[in-house]
């Protein structure tokens, strides 16, 4: 069947489009860091990329949608923060960036996921410490950033809660396209399952002790240096943080903060 010539350059126009755009956005970001980390995140984003392009170039659907789609998805947190104001920490889009691809092209694209057993495991504790640390951010919300009059192990027990119910979504939701469409993204079934739902609860258990040693000490695990710099970097919500390490004497955020962030 031959294409449409018209059709196809629109496509391609289209593309180009998207790309440009894409790129514009990921510079704007880059710009600003330090200069070890912004070669590191420039190498990643050309990488991305150049998988992007050469899928197009190859009709490789697979490669194509996996690298583009990875590259929205990191995209969405400095767009996110164009609209709303609120500072992502520095890295966070390369990191989302370098996780959606180790998922959609390592592990989908190239089979690592079956090739390699561990693959899975080890996105599945990340995923899941970062989703611990989201956790404590949340909780921390309630008083404004300001040390909450419980204890710090509260907020890590629903820190671990979210987490764990994140996970518990996602699974379903492979069930769920497995059961309607017929594919294998569940593989082995319930080995599978219960293999990811482990490595969600012990990453979350990771994340959440990991937030509350920063939080508690000032300690930065690896990973846990997400939480402290977002707080630091949003006193727009957080306007009661004290910095670290926390002091939990009131417990309350000083009358004068929540009278300006209640004005406010």
């Amino acid at each position: 069947m031959k294409r449409n010539p018209r059709k196809a350059g629109r496509d391609h126009a289209g593309f180009r489009t998207i790309v440009s755009g894409m790129t514009n956005i990921a510079l704007a970001h880059l710009k600003g860091r330090r200069r070890p980390s912004a070669i590191i995140a420039a190498i990643v984003w050309c990488a991305a990329l150049g998988l992007a392009i050469g899928g197009v170039a190859r009709g490789d659907v697979v490669l194509a949608v996996g690298a583009l789609g990875a590259m929205v998805m990191a995209l969405a947190l400095p767009a996110y923060t164009r609209l709303s104001g609120i500072v992502m920490p520095a890295g966070l889009a390369t990191g989302v960036l370098t996780f959606s691809l180790a998922a959609f092209v390592v592990g989908e694209w190239s089979g690592a996921y079956t090739w390699n057993w561990w693959w899975d495991i080890a996105l599945h504790l990340v995923s899941a410490a970062v989703l611990a640390l989201v956790g404590h951010a949340l909780v921390l919300l309630v008083s404004a950033g300001a040390p909450p009059r419980t204890g710090l192990w509260i907020g890590s027990i629903l820190a671990v809660g979210f987490a764990a119910l994140v996970g518990a979504a996602w699974e379903l939701m492979e069930f769920s396209i497995d059961a309607i469409f017929g594919t294998n993204a569940q593989r082995s079934g319930l080995r599978d399952t219960m293999g990811d739902v482990a490595a969600n609860i012990t990453g979350a258990i990771y994340g959440a002790v990991a937030g509350q040693l920063a939080l508690k000490r000032g300690t930065r695990l690896p990973l846990s240096g997400l939480l402290l710099d977002f707080c630091n970097s949003n006193r727009l919500i957080y306007g009661a943080w004290p910095g670290v390490p926390f002091h939990q004497t009131s417990g309350q955020p000083d009358n004068d903060v929540t009278t300006r962030m209640e004005t406010t």
